[in-house]
């Protein structure tokens, strides 16, 4: 196989990490995330009726469907291309932040995607964006309970906490995504791209 060009030309691949949750839920999730440009999902190790889940994935998306390797239910999932790299990073500082995700990608030998865990989340998915690396956003990554308690009494009167569904996170990331020229590859470009199912 000829070397891949870093950045990939087609766009960005945007990867969602929900929190585990009923089957229901995720499915609504997937296709809400899949309509504003997630590309793949990754499954939590948590996630309840994994078999049903990936099933209903298939029939209902056209994601790339990941789980982490040594998951029991590992070779039900696509499997991304062996130089794929994916990284998580925590920190609350920006400048740090910035400067550690820039480092990543000059390394970067292939494709990687970059996701901030918590107060991290966002300066890591401008960073990201601007060094040309895919996007890894999800409630598994920014909890979906806020340490605000104005959000916390929205929530017990019944009202969603605002940019927390991974819907949502998804939403954010492909707007900035394509602000910055790199619009989304849908889910069907990435299955060519990393040659999968």
């Amino acid at each position: 196989m000829a070397p891949r060009s870093w950045p990939d030309p087609t766009g960005t691949l945007i990867s969602v990490a929900p929190a585990a949750c009923e089957l229901g839920h995720l499915l609504r999730l997937a296709i809400d995330a899949e309509q504003v440009g997630a590309t793949r999902i990754h499954l939590a190790v948590d996630q309840p009726d994994f078999v049903a889940a990936v099933a209903g994935l298939r029939g209902q998306t056209d994601l790339v469907i990941t789980a982490d390797p040594d998951h029991d239910g590992a070779d039900l999932v696509d499997r991304v291309p062996p130089d794929f790299t994916e990284v998580v990073l925590d920190g609350d500082d920006p400048t740090t932040l910035t400067a550690e995700v820039a480092r990543i990608a000059a390394a970067a030998r292939s494709e990687i995607s970059v996701g901030g865990r918590g107060p991290a989340a966002v300066p890591v998915l401008f960073a990201a964006i601007a060094v040309g690396a895919d996007l890894l956003v999800g409630t598994a990554l920014s909890p979906p309970e806020p340490a605000d308690p104005v959000a916390g009494i929205a929530r017990a009167a019944g009202q969603r906490a605002a940019g927390r569904d991974d819907a949502a996170l998804v939403a954010r990331a492909s707007g900035l995504a394509r602000i910055a020229g790199r619009a989304p590859t849908q889910g069907r470009a990435a299955r060519s791209r990393w040659h999968v199912g």
